[in-house]
């Protein structure tokens, strides 16, 4: 890979990194939400949805747009979805799910 492209990738799966950004995510996939929307979805306040929405932005993972007071947030076109079902693929092929970090496969 390109330098370039090595750098946009460690951004991507930065902001993907944490469980309440890659839940916002994979709910977004469903269709475009606003702040507050997210917020309540989550659990969390809109200041901390807001921050979370903010860095998924500056990853290129979510675009939004205006609608009136507010703004809608979408994920960035179908590839999105595509590469959490192949996260959700490989961690069932290799049996990755419930493993805690430093554990090895082979140990289930």
């Amino acid at each position: 890979m390109e330098d370039v492209v090595v750098a946009r990738a460690s951004e991507i799966f930065a902001a993907l990194s944490n469980p309440v950004r890659l839940r916002i995510v994979e709910w977004l996939c469903e269709h475009e939400r606003s702040v507050g929307e997210v917020a309540s979805e989550m659990g969390i306040g809109p200041s901390g949805a807001s921050q979370h929405l903010s860095l998924l932005a500056r990853a290129g993972i979510v675009v939004s747009t205006p609608h009136g007071t507010s703004r809608l947030y979408r994920v960035r076109g179908p590839r999105v979805p595509a590469i959490l079902k192949l996260i959700n693929e490989f961690c069932h092929a290799h049996v990755l799910y419930g493993v805690s970090p430093g554990e090895s496969e082979e140990a289930y």
